[in-house]
Order: C-alpha cells, then structure tokens, then sequence
C-alpha cells in the first residue's frame, strides 16, 4: 500500500527502516534459535525488537529508543523494573551465593508471606516455574484422589507440558504442539468456558475425574473474562464431588487482590499455581493448597507411603536464593496492597482512555479488562462484549482469542509512538502514572489516525 501523503512511509515501512541493530541481532538470532527468539510469544515479524535495559515503566531498545512498556516481564514485574527494594535484595543475595545446594532461612519467610497472603495456601511446595507448578499441581490431585482424568476448559493456558497443552487454540480438539501422545489426550477432558450446563455433563459423565485446573481471571491472561457466577458454580459443583479445584493464578496472582482472583471473587479453591509476580521478576513458582491434599508431597516413616504413594518432588532451582530473596521483598511491598490498587487505577485510567478514543474516531472494537490486566480488540465490534459486562461470552472464546487482523499493524504503531504493548494487550504495573497511562493514550490516538490514513481502519 502507497504511504498517505501526510506520511513519508507506511507504519509496515518505517518499522522495518526504524530498527537497524534490532534487525541485525535478529538476523543473528535466527543462526542460534530456533524461530530467532527464546519465548513463542515474542516471535514478530519481520523482526521483534531486542531489550536493551529496564527501569519503572520503561525500556530501551538497542538502538536507543525508549519505550513505555506493557510487558512487565510477561506481568512478572508488578512493581515496576529494577525496583530499588528486590534489586539490592538480589545484590545482597548474590554476594552471599547464588546456590546453597541445602535448605536456608529465606525459602521460610517466602512462604510464610504466599501463606498469610493466598487464601486457600495451607502449604507450599515450591517450583521453578509456572508450567511446573501446573503440572506438579494435577500430579498431587491425581495421587491425592486416586483418580486419572482432569477437566480443562477450552481457551485455557497453563504452560507447555503434555497435559495442559490440549485444548489451547483452534481446533480445540488438536493439541497445542505436536509430540503428545494420544494416551496423554485421553486423560484430558475439554469442556467450554463459562458453560455451566457443559461442566455439570463432563463431571457427570466420569467418576474418574481428579481435578478440574481453570484460569480464574478468563481464557488465555483474561482474554475471554470469566463470568462469576460461572466461578462460583465451579466451586459448588466440584466441592459437591469431591473433585479438585485448582485455580491457574500465575498470571492473576497478586494482581486481581494481594490474594489473588481467589479473593477477588471471594472462592477458595483445593489448590493454586503460582509463578510470575511471587518472585519479584526472577525464575520461581509454587503450588499452595489444603494441607490434606499438599500431604502427598511429605516423607513418613511408612516405606511403603514413600515408594508408592507419595509424589516426590526433586529440583535443583526450586527456591533458590536468589529468587527467594526477589521473592520476599517483593511480596513484602505487594502485601501492602498499595501496589496491587495503584496498578488496577491505573488500568481502569487507560481502558477508559482508549475507548475515548475508539468512540471519537469512529473506530470499531473496546479495550476491555479486569484488575491490572488490560486487552484490545480493535477492527471489528467484539461480539457481546460490552465494556463492563462480563458475563454471556461461553460462545465467544475463540473469536476473543483469535483477536483481529489488525494485531500485528497496531502493536508496531505502538512501538513507533514509543509504547510496547503485549500483542495488542498488556499488564499495568505500580510504576505506572497517570502521565503515562496519557501519554499512552495520546500514543495510541496517533497510532489510529495513522491507522486510518493507511485505510487499515
């Protein structure tokens, strides 16, 4: 397409020009990595840009330019990049020793804040990372139960391995990723989001089921909100069959409340993962839950209970001191609740900013979200999702998650106005103000205008 005459290049043209030492790390990338890049989830093309320092609500690439970033460490950093407190708790640490290769005092203090802090956290057992805490967390459910299957609703991310990798992305009866085996996929029930009728048919049709696993917030980081009538349903009816609730809160975990969507929502579930924020931005994750349940982790003298009912958990990293030390002083500032409050205001500030803008210039689509946890669907009106009501969306979650076209377009207008938006969503942090969340709004009001001259809205 030729650039408007109020534009020398097009937004596809001057990205592709703005980004020299961007574009060659990524031809050098692309050597190493396979796909060029670490993460799926970073993969952009014709070439993503590459980080070269964080501090606050900023970033700056290696070729100088400086961005407001919505990242947040994948929402790990909810305190903002480099806060002083974890920084010189890391430093302190790493002075000490990156590795103990034994038990120390921190791992303690990290998991007595998660427990005064998580509501249905009675024990923690800690993990290395989000994905291992989920599947740790559907083993325990399985031995705790002496049951096989798991329910997981459609939309549904917990990580990469086997069992959660079922029912990501359409179609839905495809994995995610090839190499699981059919065995695997057999043990794993599909259900739709936000349909009670469709819950109550798969638990009623097996009494072999161990544990339902479900990302409270909504499908995929919030994609398709969950609708909490629907949450509590869940609760009521896996309680009634003594079914295992565990709640996904890595990416809603001290973010929806200090407690989490758990107290957001006011429902306890059997058991939660968490990862992300509960390391101040290091490597790290858990699985908290009822102590009857967490018991299948603990050695007795029974050998018998030890060989064949208990489930072990090695790992090399798990708390290991430098995450432990991020950990604690990171959670000490979030228990406050101070950073959690902030980042939500500063949410609702930028949703309303952006449908603002939407609204003036005739723009299709809504910037929608809960908590701290901002998305955008711009091109098109998002079926039935109005910008407060959250509920009525069971039939929506593949649309919500397929998001519009126009995705990839928007985010590199972003990044040419200075603002690094996830895809074409985000996670506020308590770095964040509301000359940002302006400055982001003016950003994104450049970006559409743009938009249109180029006849893409």
């Amino acid at each position: 397409m030729a650039a408007s005459s109020k534009y020398d290049m097009t937004i596809e043209q001057e990205y592709a020009a703005r980004f020299p030492q961007s574009q060659q790390l990524h031809r050098e990338a692309a050597a190493h990595l396979p796909g060029g890049v670490t993460h799926m989830a970073r993969s952009f093309e014709p070439f993503p840009i590459y980080v070269d320092r964080c501090v606050g609500p900023y970033k700056w690439d290696v070729d100088g330019n400086r961005y407001i970033d919505f990242w947040t460490g994948h929402g790990a950093m909810l305190l903002g990049h480099a806060h002083p407190a974890v920084v010189e708790a890391i430093q302190e640490q790493a002075a000490k020793g990156t590795h103990a290769g034994g038990s120390t005092r921190r791992e303690i203090e990290w998991a007595q804040l998660i427990m005064e802090m998580v509501p249905c956290a009675e024990s923690v057992k800690f993990t290395s990372s989000g994905t291992e805490a989920t599947l740790l967390a559907l083993r325990a459910a399985r031995a705790a139960t002496g049951k096989s299957k798991i329910i997981k609703f459609e939309g549904h991310f917990h990580g990469w391995h086997d069992y959660v990798a079922c029912g990501v992305v359409e179609p839905f009866d495809v994995p995610l990723s090839a190499g699981i085996p059919e065995a695997v996929q057999e043990t794993v029930i599909l259900v739709p989001f936000n349909d009670p009728d469709a819950l109550n048919a798969a638990l009623d049709a097996s009494d072999d089921i161990a544990a339902v696993i479900a990302e409270p917030g909504g499908s995929y980081d919030d994609a398709v909100p969950s609708n909490p009538s629907f949450l509590a349903h869940l609760r009521a009816e896996t309680a009634r069959r003594g079914v295992v609730l565990i709640f996904d809160e890595v990416v809603t975990g001290f973010r929806y409340a200090v407690g989490g969507a758990q107290e957001y929502f006011d429902i306890t579930p059997d058991m939660t993962t968490l990862a992300k924020v509960m390391a101040g931005g290091l490597n790290g994750g858990a699985v908290v839950g009822r102590r009857d349940i967490m018991a299948v982790f603990e050695p007795t003298a029974d050998a018998h209970w030890n060989r064949y009912q208990m489930v072990p958990h090695p790992g090399t990293f798990n708390a290991n001191p430098l995450s432990a030390a991020a950990g604690v002083a990171a959670l000490q500032i979030i228990a406050s609740g101070v950073p959690t409050n902030h980042a939500q205001e500063m949410m609702d500030l930028m949703k309303r900013g952006f449908n603002e803008v939407l609204t003036r210039r005739g723009v299709p689509g809504c910037a929608y979200g809960r908590a701290s946890i901002f998305k955008t669907y711009i091109g098109a009106e998002a079926p039935r999702l109005t910008r407060l009501d959250f509920s009525n969306l069971k039939d929506d979650t593949a649309t919500l998650l397929r998001g519009t076209p126009l995705t990839p377009l928007l985010r590199k207008g972003m990044l040419l106005n200075g603002v690094d938006m996830m895809r074409a969503a985000g996670f506020l942090s308590a770095a964040h103000t509301p000359d940002i969340v302006e400055e982001t709004v003016q950003a994104f009001d450049r970006t559409l205008a743009r938009m249109q001259a180029e006849g893409a809205v």
